[in-house]
């Protein structure tokens, strides 16, 4: 993927102020010709872009040092920077293309990657690392499990809009959410059925459990400033 303009020394930290008093994270991005680059969307040197996104002891296969298991198969993880969080809120921010009635049943307010330019960078992510460390956990077998079909999402909730999320089901296979800020307070995963609320302390800890039938959740409502996350509907490549 290229980027939309060519790196040079005018570096610029933006921080954008919300209407609700709270703040997206800084992001890298130089204004060249009345352009903006994102530098999380360079990915032309795919190891160097890990280098500054990614959790390298994850990446490496560190699963049982890195993986914690919060139980009822439900697992969280390390998984992006603080940098990648910075700059996806102030990418999809940027760009302002956020939508509020993409689902039918259980709407966010949200933002496809796709729409964002980040998509395949970040299904690049989940089968290189998150892929993996799903087989080891779940002992997943059979060549449907050779790459994920994934839909990946950015959604923000506010107090203003949408603070909360009811009990649903996804349709997935395995669910990935992942704590882009934490500028807010409340929130949250809420699992009734095991009555576990997961509401990650650290900016790019993955939480990823079951989807379909057995794991229904809902998000918690914040309650003082906003809360970004990225979900994934993963589903293996092809039906068993």
């Amino acid at each position: 993927m290229q980027a939309v303009a060519t790196i040079n020394d005018n570096y610029v930290s933006q921080n954008r102020k919300n209407e609700d008093g709270s703040t997206t994270g800084s992001a890298s991005v130089i204004d060249q010709n009345n352009e903006t680059y994102y530098e999380i969307l360079d990915d032309s040197n795919w190891e160097e872009w890990k280098l500054k996104y990614i959790n390298l002891s994850v990446a490496k296969g560190e699963y049982d040092l890195m993986v914690t298991d919060l139980g009822d198969n439900i697992f969280s993880f390390p998984l992006f920077t603080q940098k990648f969080c910075d700059e996806a809120v102030a990418l999809a921010e940027g760009l302002d293309r956020w939508t509020i009635d993409r689902h039918e049943h259980y709407p966010t307010n949200d933002v496809l990657l796709q729409d964002i330019g980040l998509n395949d960078i970040y299904n690049r992510v989940l089968n290189e690392v998150v892929r993996p460390l799903a087989i080891h956990l779940w002992k997943l077998e059979g060549k449907q499990w050779d790459a994920f079909s994934c839909e990946n999402f950015m959604a923000r909730y506010t107090t203003t809009r949408q603070s909360h999320l009811s009990i649903h089901h996804d349709r997935s296979h395995l669910t990935m959410v992942v704590k882009l800020n934490d500028e807010f307070t409340g929130g949250g995963t809420w699992f009734p059925n095991s009555k576990k609320l997961v509401n990650p302390k650290t900016i790019g800890t993955a939480v990823l459990h079951p989807g379909m039938i057995t794991h229904r959740h809902g998000a918690r409502p914040i309650e003082i400033g906003r809360r970004y996350i990225n979900v994934s509907f993963i589903r293996s490549h092809e039906e068993p």
